[in-house]
């Protein structure tokens, strides 16, 4: 304190501060201080911090002297062009791509982000995620699976689990997974449904990802588990576990995650059934692989996904070829969020699209009876037959993909092949509605979906206007285990219940968080049984 004073004292110093205390300014800031709330403070506080952290981050970007891309102006203070986006979305994108090209720069909630569209877009999807990384980008700073995930984990979800995936769910193996699949799906039903009246489901992300589950279970772990209802309820409710927090943790500056995130989300709960089910069976196929390599005899086990990951061979590390029951159980956890999520998310886009054109649900069930009518079992072949399907299936999942999908996080500074390059550290967010469709306003009013659009085009095959399961080396492996769990739960449901809002009212079948990122609409919903 002495020295505070004596500072205070030193001449320049105290004139200055005896010129501060003259001006009228001053005292306007003073009166305007005393009649603030603390509210109002804080408001103000806040602008102030953010207008200061992105000042700094536009000096430190310029001072790198790189061939940026323009940066749309009209930027709000706190909400930045969020605003904009929330308010008119695909006019605003497309504005933004008319006015700007396909690379351009956007400030989101305090946060500059870089926008890919076009040619640009296809670049950054196809780019190498050592040159932009998927897993920087949405795995760490959009859902923060880091932190549920210890970084060993993490390691295997990324290197692992793409490898198992390819080798174990590819479209040449779908035929195999049709009964796993039909069993999964009835236990589903007969579950989650009431046996004597109509099913009124209030929560219906929730309810599709418990019912989601049920399918995925038995086909990726294995029957062991097929029936575990601890497993089942933990590969459902770790998907609601991350996704719920998402609009938090956007709004929240990043400094404050490590205060909130013990309030918001832990995977001790999960990691502990896991480990309770999942490692016991891991122990007991391994001892039978085992026993038939010391008898020199095949070991005869079910080639799914969980036994994909037992025999990944860690090539990294000398010491351990293989990894151990906790890390496989662990790992796990992430094959639930990656097979959960999107599945059960276009499921919904998919029934709330029926619900709400009901011209294409009576063409869906006129198909269905046609092909598998009564009683009769789904099969792959039917399953390939039924073309109407394929094409609605295609267009439900071009138009849930996300006006502006969190994309990749720049490892290194990265130059597009038109010269505009992004530092270091940038997330680049690719405009996937646009590659889609050309535009986002095309086709985006819910008269405007028409599956004959698809032209009979494969749903999980690539294409420059199909980029919902991303682009080149780095599409979902996954697709196709996806696309028929949801085509056969398609099937299913509507052959044994008429489906309808509760409210009899027409959904909106895509919802948003922010006008950017896709959603489910969560009208509730009311099941009748069918007599067939």
């Amino acid at each position: 304190m002495d020295y505070l004073n004596t500072l205070s004292k030193s001449a320049p110093i105290h004139q200055a501060i005896e010129l501060v205390q003259q001006s009228h300014l001053a005292h306007r800031w003073t009166d305007f201080y005393k009649r603030s709330t603390r509210n109002e403070l804080t408001f103000l506080g806040a602008a102030a911090f953010l207008t200061l952290y992105n000042l700094s981050s536009y000096i430190k970007a310029k001072r790198q002297k790189l061939h940026l891309p323009p940066t749309v102006p009209f930027s709000l203070p706190l909400l930045g062009h969020s605003l904009y986006l929330m308010i008119m979305p695909n006019k605003f994108i497309d504005w933004c791509n008319k006015n700007y090209g396909e690379l351009y720069n956007i400030n989101m909630l305090g946060k500059e982000v870089t926008v890919a569209s076009g040619k640009c877009a296809e670049e950054a999807l196809k780019a190498d995620q050592a040159d932009l990384s998927l897993e920087e980008g949405v795995v760490k700073d959009l859902l923060h699976l880091d932190y549920v995930f210890d970084h060993h984990t993490m390691a295997i979800g990324f290197k692992a689990n793409p490898i198992v995936a390819k080798a174990t769910v590819p479209n040449n193996k779908m035929p195999m997974y049709i009964p796993g699949i039909q069993v999964g799906l009835e236990r589903g039903v007969e579950t989650l449904f009431n046996k004597d009246g109509p099913t009124i489901v209030n929560h219906p992300s929730p309810f599709f990802q418990n019912f989601v589950a049920y399918m995925s279970v038995p086909t990726l772990l294995g029957e062991e588990m097929a029936t575990n209802a601890a497993v089942i309820k933990s590969f459902a409710e770790f998907t609601g576990d991350v996704t719920k927090n998402v609009g938090i943790f956007m709004m929240a500056p990043k400094f404050l995650h490590p205060y909130i995130v013990s309030y918001l989300q832990s995977g001790n709960k999960h990691y502990e059934v896991m480990e309770k089910y999942v490692a016991p069976v891991i122990v007991e196929r391994r001892e039978k692989m085992k026993q038939a390599q010391e008898a020199g005899v095949e070991h005869g086990l079910e080639n799914n996904f969980l036994q994909g990951l037992m025999e990944f061979k860690n090539t990294e590390d000398p010491n351990r070829l293989f990894y151990s029951e906790k890390e496989i159980a662990h790992a796990v956890l992430l094959v639930a969020f990656a097979s959960v999520h999107t599945t059960s998310m276009n499921l919904s886009f998919s029934i709330y699209w029926l619900i709400a054109r009901p011209d294409l649900k009576a063409q869906l069930l006129e198909e269905i009876e046609r092909i598998v009518p009564g009683n009769t079992p789904v099969t792959y072949e039917a399953l390939n037959k039924m073309q109407f399907l394929n094409n609605f299936m295609r267009e439900v999942l071009r138009q849930g993909a996300d006006r502006v999908a969190t994309g990749k996080k720049a490892l290194r500074d990265f130059t597009f092949k038109n010269g505009y390059q992004v530092p270091k550290g940038r997330s680049v967010n690719t405009t996937l509605r646009q590659l889609n469709f050309g535009a986002n306003v095309t086709r985006s009013a819910v008269e405007d979906m028409d599956p004959a659009k698809s032209l009979n085009k494969v749903s999980t095959s690539p294409a420059r206007d199909f980029a919902s399961f991303g682009m080149g080396k780095h599409m979902c492996p996954g697709r196709f285990f996806a696309v028929q769990e949801i085509e056969m739960s398609l099937v299913h449901l509507l052959k044994h219940f008429d489906i309808d809002t509760v409210s009899g009212k027409k959904p909106y079948p895509v919802a948003t968080i922010a006008g950017a990122f896709a959603t489910n609409c969560e009208e509730p919903l009311v099941f009748t049984p069918k007599h067939i």
